[in-house]
């Protein structure tokens, strides 16, 4: 992979501003022509540093309005037990995110539902039943003071 220069990180902060925006409207907000535009963002994508665009939706509009973090402890801590848990966690819509832990728990999830009502639904028929889940405690969100995908370029 090549190093990254000021255009490149002109780029990416422009795409993480507003990853709808064409080749020619980045290509401006840079400073540079169209073409070696698009030759950056093709590469940086073969190189794995752009991973995709997304669209940020509105939880809450949608009616998820209850968002959950589960922390969960795993009866032990073989290959073959977190592969298994890494697996089944995947399946689970509802969770978000699910990132495993240095300290007293193994895994966080970030696990949102419509209500109180579904996360129990979920917490007993699908995340009590992971694989290896020995312990799991839960804590709802009250309020999100930031959330951002954007890396500080």
């Amino acid at each position: 992979m090549r190093t990254l220069d000021e255009t490149d990180l002109k780029i990416l902060r422009t795409l993480q501003k507003d990853g709808s925006l064409t080749v020619s409207e980045i290509a401006e907000r840079v400073g540079i022509s169209q073409s070696p535009c698009s030759r950056r963002i093709i590469q940086m994508q073969e190189d794995g540093v752009i991973l995709g665009r997304t669209v940020a939706l509105d939880a809450r509009k949608l009616g998820f309005n209850t968002t959950v973090v589960a922390r969960v402890k795993l009866r032990t801590h073989e290959r073959s037990a977190l592969e298994d848990f890494k697996l089944a966690v995947q399946k689970i819509p509802e969770v978000q995110m699910a990132v495993l832990m240095l300290g007293d728990f193994d895994y966080h999830l970030h696990v949102v539902v419509r209500d109180i009502d579904h996360y129990q639904s979920l917490l007993q028929d699908k995340l009590l039943s992971l694989p290896g889940v020995r312990e799991m405690q839960s804590s709802v969100i009250l309020e999100t003071v930031k959330n951002t995908t954007a890396l500080p370029l």
